[in-house]
């Protein structure tokens, strides 16, 4: 990416973050920076060398539109949070005449005085997303799903994106990696511990049947443990711990 190609892809991003957020009411500016700089993270981890502005302005109007969905969701979640207004006074009349004001109920019980803090947008989004990141860079790194640069890679194009959407392409990425594992293992120990087509084929539908992140790594381990414990029973020696390393049977 040039220089040239470089400042426009800022100046348009500012632009229309900008104009987005002072369209719904938003004027802080660490907000507005905070979003201009999330979509410049999401729209630059996109983007290769031979990207075209028509690419760039197709991706823009994506973050766009996720930003415009961010920002009322955020909105209807503040008016739900909102706290009632208190019930207005009001005199009553006895039959004999006589006043007496409304009270409410327990008015003898101390007030605390606290008030649920609410989470301001970027927060919001941070804890949304915070689980997939630490499980991408940790667990599926040390199941071997992906490699530390590829995780840190997917890491950025989580960013400015929406979790569910977000999630739903990596864990398909991540299941092809986990379905070619098991594969390989399979054709080099005649099938290992899963011997039968049967068994075979109940662990293709496992894996494909999974839909997050969590679900993905729970189900890498529960099939590592099953790897390990075949290993273990007809005493192989196992020079790779995990599916992506290598396997060496004894003679």
């Amino acid at each position: 990416m040039d220089s040239q190609f470089e400042q426009m892809v800022q100046v348009n991003i500012q632009g229309r973050v900008f104009v987005i957020c002072t369209s719904h009411g938003m004027t802080d500016q660490t907000v507005i920076g905070y979003y201009t700089e999330v979509l410049q993270q999401a729209i630059a981890s996109m983007l290769t060398d031979e990207s075209t502005p028509a690419d760039f302005h197709r991706l823009l109007n994506e973050q766009a539109e996720w930003l415009e969905s961010e920002i009322k969701q955020h909105s209807e979640s503040e008016q739900l949070e909102a706290p009632a207004a208190p019930p207005r006074k009001t005199d009553s009349h006895t039959e004999g005449g006589s006043e007496q004001s409304s009270k409410p109920p327990n008015t003898d019980k101390k007030a605390t005085g606290y008030v649920p803090e609410a989470k301001s947008m970027p927060e919001r989004l941070k804890d949304r997303r915070a689980e997939m990141e630490h499980l991408l860079v940790n667990d599926c790194v040390t199941l071997k799903l992906v490699s530390p640069k590829q995780a840190k890679k997917l890491k950025r194009g989580l960013v400015g994106r929406d979790p569910e959407k977000a999630e739903a392409e990596l864990v398909g990425q991540l299941r092809n990696a986990l379905h070619e594992q098991v594969r390989k293992f399979i054709r080099k120990n005649n099938g290992g511990p899963w011997s039968t087509a049967t068994l075979q084929t109940d662990v293709r539908m496992d894996i494909t049947r999974t839909r997050t992140l969590r679900a993905l790594v729970t189900l890498s381990r529960q099939l590592l443990n099953e790897r390990e414990e075949w290993l273990s029973k007809t005493k192989s020696s196992l020079t790779g711990r995990f599916f992506g390393g290598r396997v060496k049977m004894d003679k």
